[in-house]
């Protein structure tokens, strides 16, 4: 597991107990859980805004715990199905379409087909399924596509309540959709989209037909509302379209969209050209539409739809100029969601680019075919096209190996991030993280060292720091790392985390009497926190009361029962026992 992995799941303290769920017993009290207990609000936000994904992993966590081979096959199965899914949805637009000029079954093929060898092959979808948090991007994925695929198969059965049954179907993989990650809010209008501009529906017919899924429209704003509404007393749209922005150090809107425009071309580019991709990458941040990289992007992407719409209008009859064209706005469209609409802490996420990268692998499939059945060279090309097109999924496939052998460990993963974006505190703190996981503590005291010269205030670093230099048993330096933290923010010492490592660092360099009341404090606020316990029954133990240490050896393992260090404790603090004489 990396990055969100343990954030999102094996570190949130809703998950394990199945309390992600708790918002359907009391929101207000669910939405403001997480800030009462000194944890990040958004915990809750994911909660209320993706349950979809949480019982699927919820399930997982069920099955095997959190090893992460289960979830990881889900997520490839999740991806397999969902480039079937481009498959069958390309056929059914392509071949029942109303266009004058009919598609041929050999070119719905090739445009199904090679559309999704290139979605499945990319490797640019590597952060969607080898990543096992999101989930969240490759299941919203998969019900959008299967809301999408019932909705125009729908057109196409003869029995009336066969397609009023797949049209409510569609309704329901849309609401599934939009209950699994905020990015399907656009479905109603890809649905709208696609019937109008492929299949040649009346603007007007296409809207009535798609009334239902319309209806669906407030769902995730409604959400994002309410939850923003409970957090902060009362209905503030600002509020709401910032629910997930920086808490620390918040992003203008203005700032945001102007840079997420260079974004979208970078994701461009990598559909394009996968090369130096990135889990964490630097990006600046741009504050003036004039600036040359933004006029550059939007050069591109206005670029894009106008050669896009030309070929429409020059091919009006033919469905694939169409489905080109709806697949650029699709690509704007499904992009515009994270990158744009609402602020977010990262400027650039590769799975972000997952859904809006099915319409350009569509585009890119129509003008293959195109190419393939055009009147020059026409022999040679129906070879040569589907030729050159199995060897770039072979290149892609390659490169998505080599991709997912970077992920094969959080070290690997993180030092390449580091040595692509070696100014980020985050990626050294992540990399240090690795490092302190793997035993390796000197290599994450430099990490850690590395990530503070970056961000001096990075607190986390400073406690990360101060537990590795407490397990390379230098605890002097230990405590003078956490005193940093703690005069940087005086609420520090109600953070169980950091008073747990205060008390360790006070215990280290001899100071018993206040490493002692440390811990009380800990265990005076979580009585059952059987690390508070045994750190205590070890202070006790080392300023010779081991009738003390007994008792917070044997409340632990009331938490703990199939602890082997906790046995091993409570056998050494029976022995000093028997040795010294309870005293009375």
């Amino acid at each position: 597991m990396a990055f969100d992995d343990h954030t999102y799941l094996k570190d949130n303290p809703f998950f394990k107990d199945g309390a992600t769920f708790d918002y359907l017993k009391n929101f207000e009290e669910f939405a403001n859980r997480p800030a009462k207990m000194g944890s990040d609000p958004d915990y809750a936000v994911n909660a209320v805004l993706r349950p979809v994904a949480y019982v699927s992993f919820r399930l997982n966590y069920l099955l095997d715990g959190f090893r992460p081979h289960w979830y990881r096959l889900v997520n490839v199965a999740v991806h397999a199905v969902n480039a079937f899914l481009v498959y069958a949805l390309v056929g059914v637009l392509l071949g029942h379409s109303s266009r004058v000029q009919k598609v041929q079954r050999s070119s719905v093929f090739f445009i199904a087909t090679a559309a999704a060898l290139l979605f499945a092959a990319h490797p640019l979808a590597t952060e969607s399924v080898t990543y096992i948090i999101q989930r969240f991007t490759s299941l919203v994925v998969l019900f959008s596509l299967i809301s999408l695929w019932l909705y125009f198969a729908s057109f196409h059965i003869q029995e009336r309540w066969g397609g009023r049954f797949l049209r409510g179907g569609a309704v329901v993989a849309a609401l599934l959709a939009m209950q699994t990650k905020e990015d399907a809010v656009m479905v109603p209008l890809l649905a709208l989209l696609l019937d109008w501009l492929v299949l040649g529906t009346g603007l007007r017919a296409a809207l009535l037909r798609a009334l239902p899924l319309l209806l669906l429209l407030p769902v995730v704003p409604g959400l994002v509302l309410m939850t923003s509404s409970a957090q902060h007393g009362g209905h503030d749209w600002h509020a709401a379209m910032n629910i997930v922005n920086s808490r620390d150090d918040p992003l203008n809107h203005w700032h945001y969209i102007v840079t997420e425009l260079t974004v979208m071309t970078h994701y461009l580019r990598q559909m394009f050209w996968p090369k130096g991709m990135n889990l964490d990458p630097e990006w600046p941040l741009y504050k003036s539409f004039w600036e040359r990289p933004v006029l550059q992007a939007v050069i591109v992407l206005t670029g894009m739809v106008l050669a896009a719409w030309k070929l429409f209008q020059r091919h009006r009859r033919d469905a694939r100029f169409a489905l080109g064209f709806a697949c650029v706005i699709w690509f704007l469209l499904t992009v515009f969601v994270s990158s744009g609409l609402v602020p977010l802490p990262d400027l650039v996420a590769e799975h972000r680019s997952y859904l809006p990268s099915i319409g350009i692998m569509i585009l890119v499939a129509c003008l293959l075919d195109w190419l393939r059945s055009s009147g020059l060279h026409r022999h040679a090309l129906r070879i040569g096209v589907p030729v050159f097109t199995l060897l770039c999924v072979a290149a892609l496939s390659w490169k998505t190996c080599v991709r997912n052998n970077v992920w094969r460990t959080r070290e690997s993963l993180w030092e390449d991030t580091v040595a692509k974006s070696p100014g980020k505190y985050r990626t050294w703190g992540n990399l240090g993280a690795a490092y302190s996981d793997a035993g390796k503590n000197e290599k994450a005291v430099h990490c850690f060292r590395e990530a503070l010269k970056v961000e001096p205030r990075f607190q986390n670093g400073l406690l990360n720091l101060s537990n590795s230099l407490l397990r390379l048993n230098r605890p002097k330096e230990a405590l003078d790392t956490t005193m940093k933290l703690i005069k940087m923010d005086s609420t520090a010492t109600t953070k169980p985390p950091v008073a747990f490592t205060l008390g360790l660092s006070l215990a280290g360099v001899g100071r018993y009497d206040e490493a002692v009341a440390v811990f009380r404090d800990i265990l005076h606020a979580m009585p059952d926190d059987p690390q508070a316990h045994k750190a205590l029954g070890l202070v006790y133990y080392q300023t010779g009361l081991p009738h003390r240490a007994l008792d917070h050896y044997n409340a632990a393992a009331q938490v703990q029962p199939n602890d082997p260090q906790l046995e091993r404790l409570i056998e050494a603090a029976k022995v000093a026992l028997a040795n010294k004489g309870r005293p009375r």
